[in-house]
């Protein structure tokens, strides 16, 4: 076989490899295009949280997220309120199954695990001479305002870190409440309790309706024609119309004798 018979087998070997790189390659080329193509239709329908949700592994709902934040800051515990309105039998109740197991509350009782709670509102915060009270609960500064035995009572260890008061908390709100008001009961002259908060005003950005008065003058009627100033205002319909000047009749003189 001479050199031009090598060339042509050669030749062929190469157009066959190159074919079969080609096939094979091929489907890569069709399907990533679609692909990309579907791609791009996708991202162009998907919102900017959808497109976050798809890029990484958690995302945060936009929406959901405000309207939460928006319910929270509307949900405003009144503690002045349901002190007022506290039901002091279930407040001793709760007292009995949460808290009587480490505390007394009657005059002159014994300290448990925890110290008497009789005369607690108002008072300092360690204030029972020859209690063990924690490191951290002696160096609390301040009383037991309302406020504070609320958050107190919600959440031990989260109020004053470094507590050694192993107690959950009382979560819901009316049965904190209802606590509290048990033990400014069994204080001696305790504190008033704050005031309820302000009820929004829902009619500071109302309307006024046609006729009613602002600052002393009348809103005008829906089509009524203002005046111009120095322009007398036009008759009400319906309205009896003004009585033309009478003009005085001219007087005859008298002929000369």
């Amino acid at each position: 076989m001479g050199e031009l018979g090598l060339n042509k087998i050669f030749g062929a070997l190469l157009a066959s490899a190159l074919g079969i790189m080609f096939l094979m390659q091929l489907p890569n080329v069709v399907f990533a295009s679609g692909a990309g193509h579907h791609g791009d239709e996708h991202g162009e329908a998907a919102s900017l949280s959808e497109q976050m949700c798809q890029k990484f592994h958690y995302c945060v709902e936009v929406a959901e997220a405000a309207g939460a934040g928006a319910a929270a800051a509307e949900e405003v515990f009144d503690l002045g309120a349901a002190l007022a309105s506290a039901d002091l039998t279930r407040g001793e109740r709760l007292f009995a199954s949460q808290c009587s197991t480490c505390h007394t509350i009657n005059q002159g009782g014994a300290n448990g695990t925890g110290p008497n709670l009789y005369n607690t509102v108002g008072a300092d915060k360690a204030h029972i001479p020859g209690f063990a009270y924690s490191g951290a609960m002696n160096n609390a500064e301040g009383t037991w305002t309302y406020e504070n035995l609320d958050e107190w009572i919600k959440n031990p260890a989260a109020y004053l870190r470094g507590t050694s008061m192993s107690f959950a908390g009382i979560r819901r709100d009316n049965d904190r409440a209802a606590v509290i008001a048990y033990l400014a009961a069994n204080t001696a002259n305790p504190p008033a309790f704050p005031e309820p908060l302000p009820v929004a005003d829902e009619d500071i950005n109302a309307v006024p309706s046609d006729g009613e008065l602002i600052d002393g003058e009348a809103v005008p009627v829906e089509g009524a024609v203002v005046p111009a100033e120095g322009e007398a205002a036009p008759a009400e319909e319906g309205a009896a119309p003004a009585e033309a000047p009478v003009e005085p009749a001219p007087v005859e003189e008298a002929p000369a004798e």
